[in-house]
């Protein structure tokens, strides 16, 4: 194979799916082919691994770099246990041969971030207005099995860094005495010792959310089905989204703009327009200026994480994007 052309495994496992691409370098990268498997189908990392690869054999080419973008911290690059995935991932205990030599891993919104950087912009639509700053700190969040949360900060010399979160596992913040019912239930479901920000503004939040003013139990994908913009459940989640933004952008100072992914949001659009949302995402005793000026978009693209990851791969690759 020529030096100027390299092949890029990029992957983005969540906690229900995960997409593998081949992406191939050469004046940028390009996506050349895609699967799409069920995490929780396969046993193991290294099943959910050998599925994907099997899946994209058939297309005679070799990566040179492996980059997977995995929903969980990550440790030195090399191993993660995602909370919302059975099994652990980790590169030091795959058979050899199995993944390229440059093979590492990154939480899945550090590769969101990066993917929101090179294409947020044109794969997403506009939720408040403004212009998109990119010298100015960034945020990227959005509901999913989880919730995740990155921020994009200028490095000073026309660069940026990615700095991942796990603040979807930190204590979320009821306000008044309906939402302390809805506190109590999900402790009583849940049994956890206090109720985080991915228990509440995700797609399993969701569900519970539903059984809670609804009475009935359903499924995150039920539960979707059934959102209305006239619902009680679609104007609780959309204030509970707009606090979960308002707040993680307060918390990074992300005057830039924020970019909102994941399944939930993507898939549900209606909870970005409705009123509930921009009323709390601007809701602020001290700040309600700087969040009046900040622009929101809502990015619809599922496949950006996958971008970004295959970015993070050409720079392994000491090729620029």
């Amino acid at each position: 194979m020529s030096k100027d052309f390299e092949i890029i495994l990029a992957a983005d496992i969540g906690g229900t799916r995960a997409r593998f691409a081949l992406f191939e370098t050469g004046g940028g990268v390009r996506l050349a082919h895609r699967v799409e498997l069920e995490t929780a189908r396969h046993a193991s990392f290294a099943g959910l691994l050998q599925a994907a690869l099997e899946a994209l054999a058939g297309h005679g080419t070799v990566p040179s770099a492996a980059v997977l973008a995995v929903a969980g911290p990550v440790e030195r690059g090399r191993f993660c246990r995602p909370p919302n995935i059975a099994y652990a991932m980790d590169l030091d205990t795959l058979e050899p041969g199995l993944l390229p030599a440059h093979s590492v891993l990154i939480n899945d919104f550090a590769a969101q971030a990066h993917g929101c950087r090179l294409f947020g912009q044109e794969r997403s639509q506009e939720v408040l207005p403004g212009a998109m700053d990119p010298s100015l700190t960034q945020a990227v969040l959005g509901p999913g099995t989880g919730l995740g949360k990155a921020a994009l900060v200028p490095d000073g010399r026309g660069g940026y860094v990615v700095c991942g979160s796990e603040g979807g596992h930190a204590a979320f913040p009821f306000n008044g005495p309906e939402e302390q019912r809805f506190q109590d239930f999900v402790l009583e479901i849940t049994g956890e010792p206090y109720v985080r920000w991915e228990g509440v503004v995700s797609g399993q939040g969701l569900a519970l959310l539903h059984r809670f003013l609804s009475g009935r139990k359903v499924s995150p994908a039920e539960a979707e089905a059934s959102l209305e913009a006239s619902s009680p459940v679609c104007g609780w989640f959309a204030r509970l989204l707009g606090r979960a933004c308002r707040d993680y952008v307060l918390e990074v100072m992300a005057t830039g703009g924020l970019f909102i992914s994941g399944g939930v949001a993507a898939r549900n659009p209606v909870l970005l327009e409705h009123p509930e949302f921009t009323n709390e995402f601007r809701l602020s005793a001290t700040h309600a200026r700087l969040l009046g000026n900040v622009p929101v978009r809502l990015v619809r693209d599922q496949d950006v994480g996958l971008w970004g990851a295959a970015t993070v791969g050409a720079a392994l690759l000491g090729r620029c994007p």
